[in-house]
């Protein structure tokens, strides 16, 4: 039993010390299976830690080079955002001050801000002042004047009277006397008229008597017939004596119908046969100076003919003559009494205007001799100077004011000439004309009205620009109020720093751009005032244009962005510029 006892516990032994060898075993496996684990999971992490940190260095490399414009990040060049705002006012161009004429205390208002006046309305009114020598004088001068203006223009009110009366009658004489002047010259025979009074119907009784004369005269001896009445008759057939003209057939032929025609113009007893008659004396003279003697006609009739018609035509002209003497002098007879009646007119206007006008001293005078003796025994009234809203009162009762100060202003109801006047800095891109700004109030930042600039005037000394601008929409804010202006986009410009300009071969400002497809290429641009290390681009760049931010000379038209990132190395700065042979690696760019 001992022996089996013995074994059996030897065998347990052995199973124990095998069961221990197996858990070891166990435990130095999963131990081997955790550390090759770990360690390839070290690895794996390193490997990844690195390759980020790689990525990162190469993103950082080109961040550093390129900059873009517009972009979100502000810590990359090229996007500096403007928050700057101009000072302005609102005013109107309706506004009117009141301005007392004198010094003095307010006494009293009588209207409130935001009260409607008229015109001449009393609204406030300044204590009497003290009644002193110099005061009391200006009164007594004032009452001297206006006694002396009252006694000068009733005399003159007498005198006028008088004169007008003179100049009235004088025109009415001027008038009959013309009349009667007219009437003697006279153009015409009218039922009322006689003919004998008449100087001008007389010239032409007598202008046809010699023409009448002449074709009695004349007509035996051309047509051989006594019975001049013929003429009246176109239906007869007259026929000229054989030698009558016989060397000129041509005048010959033509010459009856000319002494029909002369004939009938005489029946007309208001009209005188100026131009048939000179016709007929004209041709008969040529007809008998182209005449030859026959049976009919003998030489001495002829002779006596000729000198008849010479001497009728001479009377004739000369009775034409003075018949235009009389027209032209009942035209001027006519014109001078227009031009003399138009003086008297002129002369009792003026007489008129010069009563007028010393009635309007007198009652002026009334009125500063009223103010002055209001003034001195009462309260000076303060008007408003035309109608409107009371917008401000400057001065309170019991403060002293002076001649001409300013201590209140009325509005003009019609607000339509609102305007806000700002003052724009002349370092920035003026806005142009006709572009909408935002206007605000400090302290109502919510609060933005739209306002069209309008004009913009010549810089000051001051270093700024005056300019107005008009609300877009009515707007209830109060004139007189302080604005602010924000700074509209075109005037917010980009801002890049002076390393990344370079001068081209033309002498003009350039940027070395990027295109789409990472080709860099030359781009000229136009700058504007300095900002520390930047400097402001007016045209040339935009949102989303990239360029290089520190131009070098290693830099070519067309290259490749990503050629240019691999030859570039990092400066102590941090910024990527390209390393070049045999020059500084740390030259920035451009100097300014």
């Amino acid at each position: 039993m001992k022996e089996k006892l013995k074994k059996f516990i030897d065998n347990v032994k052995l199973r124990q010390i095998r069961a221990l060898v197996i858990l070891t075993g166990i435990i130095l496996a999963i131990v081997a299976t955790g550390a090759s684990t770990f360690y390839l999971v070290s690895k794996t992490g390193s490997i990844k830690i690195t390759n980020d940190e790689s990525a990162s260095k190469n993103l950082s490399d080109i961040d550093s080079i390129v900059a873009v414009v517009g972009a979100e990040d502000s810590s990359i060049i090229g996007n500096t955002k403007s928050n700057n705002s101009w000072s302005g006012e609102i005013i109107s161009l309706n506004n009117l001050q009141v301005q007392p004429d004198r010094e003095g205390t307010i006494s009293q208002w009588y209207v409130h801000i935001g009260e409607r006046v008229r015109a001449g309305q009393v609204i406030g009114k300044l204590s009497r002042p003290p009644q002193t020598p110099e005061m009391i004088s200006m009164l007594a001068e004032k009452s001297q004047m206006l006694s002396e203006s009252r006694t000068n223009v009733e005399a003159l009110r007498i005198y006028t009277t008088k004169r007008i009366s003179q100049l009235k009658q004088l025109r009415i004489d001027i008038e009959i006397t013309n009349k009667q002047k007219l009437e003697l010259l006279g153009s015409s025979i009218t039922a009322d008229e006689n003919p004998l009074s008449s100087s001008i119907t007389s010239k032409k009784k007598m202008a046809q008597v010699i023409l009448r004369g002449s074709i009695a005269e004349i007509f035996p001896v051309t047509y051989g017939q006594t019975n001049v009445l013929l003429l009246e008759s176109n239906n007869y057939p007259l026929q000229l004596n054989y030698g009558f003209g016989a060397l000129n057939s041509s005048l010959r032929n033509n010459f009856t119908p000319v002494i029909f025609n002369a004939w009938s113009s005489l029946k007309d007893v208001d009209t005188v046969p100026e131009k048939s008659g000179l016709l007929y004396f004209d041709m008969a003279i040529k007809l008998v100076n182209t005449s030859i003697t026959s049976e009919a006609l003998s030489g001495a009739s002829l002779e006596s003919l000729g000198q008849m018609l010479i001497q009728a035509q001479s009377e004739f002209i000369t009775v034409l003559g003075e018949i235009k003497d009389i027209e032209l002098e009942r035209v001027n007879t006519q014109r001078e009494s227009i031009d003399t009646l138009a003086e008297i007119d002129a002369m009792i206007t003026e007489l008129e205007k010069e009563l007028a006008m010393s009635e309007g001293d007198v009652k002026a005078r009334e009125v500063a001799y009223a103010s002055v003796r209001d003034s001195i025994s009462g309260g000076y009234s303060i008007v408003a100077p035309n109608s409107g809203i009371v917008s401000s009162i400057m001065k309170k009762p019991g403060e002293f004011v002076g001649p001409g100060m300013p201590v209140a202003t009325v509005t003009a109801e019609d607000n339509d000439h609102v305007v806000v006047r700002m003052l724009i800095p002349n370092n920035i891109q003026k806005p142009e004309v006709g572009e909408i700004l935002s206007i605000i109030r400090p302290g109502f930042g919510t609060d933005v009205q739209k306002a069209r600039l309008i004009g913009i005037g010549n810089s000051l000394d001051d270093g700024s620009y005056m300019a107005d601008a008009v609300f877009t929409e009515k707007t209830k804010w109060t004139i007189g109020a302080s604005v602010r202006v924000l700074e509209p986009i075109s005037s917010s410009n980009v801002s890049i720093k002076y390393s990344s300009i370079f001068w081209s071969e033309e002498g003009m400002r350039t940027i070395w751009a990027i295109s789409e497809a990472d080709r860099i290429f030359a781009k000229k641009i136009t700058v504007g005032r300095s900002l520390g290390a930047l400097i402001e681009v007016y045209t040339g760049l935009k949102n989303g244009d990239r360029y290089i931010t520190d131009a070098t000379l290693d830099i070519k038209e067309g290259m490749y962005l990503g050629d240019f990132v691999k030859t570039s190395t990092p400066n102590e700065g941090g910024t990527s510029i390209p390393a070049k042979s045999g020059e500084d690696k740390n030259m920035g760019g451009m100097e300014m």
